[in-house]
């Protein structure tokens, strides 16, 4: 017997990779409204590894939720949570740098079009070989809304002042057959 699964669904991975692809492609004409002296973010991580040059950003899913009313799609709910660790000497540019950050990662996530989230884009990272990102099937991305931002201080390995964190959850909604 061959199997064949219920559903084409392929859930939050693509959307990680969309957004790392977004960020990269969007984030320069974000910056120059919000604060055009930060630097473009040129590390992205979707896990522990080495860290080599402020601000780096780190995108994971958080979790994915299911709507047991829906029999003939998929609909589902997503959280990716984005960890930007801002660096300076000055902690107190560090705070203010780490909010602009912040809100140029909102507008670049929460103006994107649905068929930003759909379309395959250009991506630069060492998980996507081709350089072209996967996505979800078009039209299925429903609704993206930046769930929070969260500021803390952290300590780093082999830095000796601490860091800004800024943490972004963003919940996406999509229906996938």
């Amino acid at each position: 017997m061959v199997y064949t699964p219920a559903w084409n669904a392929i859930f939050s991975k693509p959307l990680v990779n969309q957004a790392i692809a977004l960020i990269q492609r969007d984030q320069s004409a974000a910056l120059s409204i919000v604060n055009p002296a930060l630097a473009p973010i040129q590390e992205f991580h979707k896990g522990p590894a080495m860290r080599t040059a402020f601000p780096w950003l780190t995108l994971a899913a958080d979790k994915t939720e299911f709507n047991p009313g829906s029999p003939w799609t998929r609909a589902w709910s997503a959280s990716l949570i984005l960890t930007l660790d801002v660096g300076q000497f000055d902690q107190e540019i560090a705070q203010d740098n780490g909010q602009d950050y912040a809100r140029a990662l909102d507008m670049i996530l929460t103006t994107a079009s649905g068929a930003d989230w759909t379309t395959p884009l250009p991506i630069v990272h060492e998980t996507v070989l081709s350089g072209i990102t996967s996505p979800l099937m078009a039209g299925s991305v429903k609704e993206v809304f930046v769930e929070s931002h969260r500021y803390s201080s952290a300590t780093q390995p082999g830095l000796s002042a601490p860091v800004l964190r800024v943490v972004l959850s963003v919940l996406f909604q999509v229906q996938e057959t």
